[in-house]
């Protein structure tokens, strides 16, 4: 189902038809171009890059329930050997977007999953960048067993598998230099 959104952000949807009418739902699936990186440093899905979210808003006592899944397409590099890395991200997620005039018990807590509603529009873009960014790798790898690169002079170790260098121990190295004035 289409549906209308303010134009600031393609994160705001409108909420107006199942406002204070406990039970009553709507599903929501729209694609927008990502306005902002949402991720990481090293991983995260690119500006411009279609994000789907396909979501169900429930009307409750309390707010507005969001609940469903934002899928896109992360790039990145990898940690070991820095090749480009991309990755589906399919992630859930789940919020209570609250009206303002209820009152919670536990006021001093605020929940992770609980979200300002001013009654009319629901924001989505802090949910959807925490959905986002909490199922991201911390270090993404472009395979599990990427050897990565060497440490000594930085060849990618998956085009060269005998990839090696002489080590000499250092206490040796004096005498080494009488050999290399020898053989010159």
């Amino acid at each position: 189902m289409h549906t209308s959104r303010p134009a600031a952000s393609p994160f705001q949807f409108s909420a107006r038809d199942i406002v204070r009418r406990p039970g009553a739902q709507r599903l929501v699936s729209e694609t927008f171009p990502a306005p902002a990186v949402l991720g990481t440093d090293v991983i995260g899905v690119p500006v411009g890059t279609d994000v789907t979210l396909d979501l169900s808003f429930e009307s409750v006592q309390e707010g507005i329930w969001v609940s469903g899944t934002v899928n896109a397409t992360a790039t990145g590099e990898c940690g070991r050997c820095l090749d480009e890395v991309r990755q589906d991200v399919a992630a859930p997620l789940q919020g209570l977007f609250e009206y303002p005039d209820v009152r919670r018990d536990d006021e001093d807590e605020t929940s992770e999953d609980v979200f300002e509603f001013d009654g009319e529009s629901l924001d989505l873009e802090e949910l959807v960048r925490d959905a986002v960014v909490t199922n991201l790798p911390f270090t993404p790898l472009c395979g599990p067993d990427c050897p990565g690169l060497c440490d000594q002079c930085g060849a990618r170790l998956a085009d060269d598998p005998d990839h090696t260098h002489e080590v000499l121990d250092p206490r040796w190295s004096a005498l080494q230099s009488l050999i290399d004035e020898k053989e010159s």
